[in-house]
């Protein structure tokens, strides 16, 4: 008969917390039919007070303090539930023994097993012949017999490991000893055997492993590949867990062709600051016989409410070392200078002041004298802004700009002139906006004050320099439902005018000034120059014309045509170089860009420039993607820039089977009729581990092609040997996601 119960029963089961979730191969979900224990059924567990007991049995029967269930025993505490046939407890020892088969649910936490026996005062237990399950992990193992530490801690004998689904070990760790300790997140196994379809690959005396994601010291994941600069490569990183905000990453770097390299990673963080200090060093390169080194530094303070200090410094040892170690070290081998720079900066809501100081290291030692950047020591720099109120109906804001900045020159470069710059720029503006027109016009003065060092070159030492200027922006939105009722166009004409006299400038060295690139964006702006050192006179009229096409249910925006053009009513006399002619087109660019989405598959973009009195193309930009789903997409890209490049870009992902994705890129350079970078390679996953392999073949900086091999090993819930392959595929391959469950 049923229901025996006997309520306040002092009886304590094993516990362990749940693990924390651990990504499968490449993110995202399980391949199909990879359900991890389609059998298992978890009972629905009671939440009852600390020291209330709950048993539930065919047969129930008491004697003073011995307590014995038979038939069907359901052993209930707080989150936890015991199935067994046969139970006898003690109250006086708190020793329970069970007889026979024994489940034990506890939380995501199944051991099942035989001969239990569970010292309940001391929260110790021990079980045989044991199946065990993590079902957050998920993870799943065996062992000869098992040992309840303390509630968070299990000791397993002669136990495996896998978090492949049931009857389907493609990989398993068999260890003499497995250690599971649910307060630090992590698990240990001594002596263990790795094995891919039973078959022995690798053994190690001690690994650990996570069973979350709390940090913890000990060897991370090696990466290894091979490459022309560096031959076969191998790295194996150790991370020191130091203290809850410090950790540090040492990482011997071991190349065939190169030699031994020593990283060291170090970060901090605390409540005012954090920080980051990166140091490489190779000792006798077998290259060059040198030894090699690079550091860097990031750091950020805040001072006081809205007070920061950054700081931004790295240094090299040779002009050379980013070629040969570029992709592991935070930098391409097209580095031309390093740049280290400290700021603070002083935030508020209506205007924020900075001081910086900015040195450099030049790389690139071809680099020409002229094209050495100054150093800034200081530069202040100070933008503030506010809405002033109503007038005539509309609002009244005004900015602005100012800047104080000493150039300087390292002694390698001294012929060139240093000095003092002072720039300020006023503006006051006044919008009427009603949602279906605006009406923006805005006028300021700007003052550049120089004192230099010509250091030999002729001209003055003295400049001041005064250009008003003043524009009128404006534009209309109208729309109309379409037939459908589902899409919504509007139409959408814009006028500019703007105005910027002419101001002889000859006399003014170039410290930091260069001409912008046109784009359609450039239409409805009045400076054609970034910098202080040059402002280029103007007198011109932009039209310009939008049309969109957006869904009225989401707001999305499902096409967007835009064309424009700027009317010159005058020869434009500044030029960044003195010796320069003046542009005397009457017209720029036609400028046009459009963007087509259709459905949830399809996207392109494109833009051109357009010279109609050339008659020819300045530039011209096209791509296209199509990706139905995260395992398939297609991205194709076409940039073209007057003469000086014409390049195609191909990348693929796509499907080759259930657990088969082929990845590939083509960068083709049609001007110079040669590849600029190959990618091809698969990666698979099965239901708890996934392989990735990718060839690379690319043209670096000294137009020399570097061949490489790229592998990624994953091991759900176990360890990653990665060669680099996510950020190879996620910058190669536009729209590429390496883990898109994160």
């Amino acid at each position: 008969m049923r229901p025996a119960r006997a309520a306040a029963v002092s009886l304590v089961l094993v516990a362990t917390a749940p693990a924390a979730g651990a990504e499968t191969a490449f993110g995202g979900d399980r391949p199909a039919g990879c359900e991890f224990a389609p059998d298992t059924v978890w009972p629905a567990l009671r939440e009852l007070p600390p020291d209330v007991r709950e048993i539930e049995a065919d047969h129930v029967r008491r004697e003073g303090d011995q307590v014995r269930a038979e038939g069907d025993v359901q052993l209930y505490a707080d989150r936890q539930r015991l199935d067994a046939e046969v139970l006898d407890y003690d109250r006086a020892r708190g020793l329970a023994r069970t007889e026979g088969a024994v489940r034990l649910f506890d939380g995501d936490l199944l051991l099942q097993g035989e001969d239990g026996r569970f010292q309940l005062d001391e929260d110790t237990g021990e079980l045989s012949r044991i199946d065990y399950m993590v079902r957050s992990v998920p993870a799943r193992g065996q062992a000869g017999a098992g040992t309840q530490l303390d509630p968070d801690r299990h000791r397993f004998e002669q136990a495996q490991y896998t978090t492949c689904p049931v009857n389907r070990d493609s990989w398993r760790l068999d260890a003499a000893r497995l250690d599971l300790d649910q307060e630090s997140g992590r698990g240990v196994a001594r002596h263990a055997v790795l094995r891919v379809r039973n078959i022995p690959v690798a053994y190690t005396p001690y690994i650990d492993f996570p069973l979350d994601d709390r940090r913890k010291s000990g060897f991370l994941l090696p990466s290894f590949g091979t490459g022309g600069r560096t031959g076969a490569d191998l790295s194996l990183p150790w991370y020191w867990n130091i203290a809850p905000n410090y950790d540090a990453t040492f990482t011997p770097r071991i190349m065939a062709d190169r030699g031994i390299k020593l990283g060291t990673e170090f970060r901090y963080l605390q409540p005012a600051h954090e920080g980051q200090v990166d140091f490489r060093y190779l000792p006798d390169d077998r290259e060059t016989g040198e030894d090699r080194q690079f550091v860097a530094w990031e750091h950020r303070t805040r001072i006081a409410p809205g007070l920061r200090l950054d700081i931004d410094a790295a240094e090299v040892s040779d002009g050379e070392y980013f070629r040969d170690f570029g992709s592991a070290d935070r930098y391409s081998g097209s580095v031309r200078d390093l740049r280290r720079r400290a700021d603070l900066t002083w935030s508020q809501p209506r205007y924020r002041l900075r001081t910086r100081v900015e040195d450099y290291q030049i790389v690139d030692t071809e680099l020409a004298d002229r094209r050495e950047p100054y150093q800034r020591l200081p530069q202040i720099t100070l933008e503030a802004g506010e809405y002033a109120g109503q007038w005539a109906g509309g609002g009244v804001t005004w900015d602005l700009d100012a800047e104080l900045v000493r150039f300087a020159r390292q002694e390698r470069a001294s012929d060139r002139p240093t000095g003092l710059r002072f720039d300020l720029d006023p503006e006051l503006a006044w919008r009427f906006d009603t949602g279906g027109i605006f009406v923006e016009p805005r006028a300021g003065v700007r003052y550049t004050a120089y004192e230099l060092d010509r250091r030999g070159e002729p001209g003055p030492e003295s400049i001041r320099r005064t250009v008003p200027h003043a524009a009128v922006d404006s534009g209309l939105i109208f729309e109309r439902d379409l037939a459908d009722g589902e899409r919504l166009q509007t139409l959408e004409p814009r006028l500019f005018y703007g105005y910027v006299p002419y101001r002889d400038q000859g006399d003014i060295p170039v410290f930091d000034t260069g001409e912008r690139e046109f784009s359609f964006d450039n239409l409805f702006s009045l400076q054609r120059f970034t910098g202080a050192d040059r402002v280029g006179d103007t007198h011109q009229l932009t039209a310009a014309l939008t049309s969109r096409i957006l869904d009225t249910t989401t707001g999305q925006e499902r096409a967007r045509l835009s064309v424009g053009e700027i009317r010159y009513f005058r020869d434009r006399r500044v030029r960044r170089s003195p010796s320069a002619p003046a542009l005397e087109d009457r017209h720029s660019d036609l400028a046009v860009e459009g963007r087509l989405r259709i459905g949830d598959a399809w996207d392109g973009r494109g833009s051109v420039l357009y010279n109609r009195e050339h008659e020819d193309t300045s530039l011209a930009a096209l791509g296209v993607s199509w990706s139905p789903d995260e395992r398939r997409r297609i991205n194709f890209g076409y940039r073209q820039r007057a003469d000086r490049l014409e390049q195609t870009d191909v990348s693929v992902l796509w499907p080759a089977g259930d657990r088969v994705d082929l990845v590939g890129r083509w960068n083709y350079s049609l001007r110079s009729e040669r590849d600029l970078e190959l990618l091809a390679g698969l990666q698979y996953r099965s239901c708890c581990y996934g392989l990735r392999v990718v060839a690379r073949r690319s043209l670096d900086s000294d137009q020399r092609y570097d061949n490489s091999i790229h592998f990624q090993i994953t091991l759900d819930g176990l360890a990653r040997f990665d060669g680099g392959v996510d950020s190879l595929l996620s910058e190669g391959i536009a729209g590429y996601d390496a883990h898109p469950d994160r």
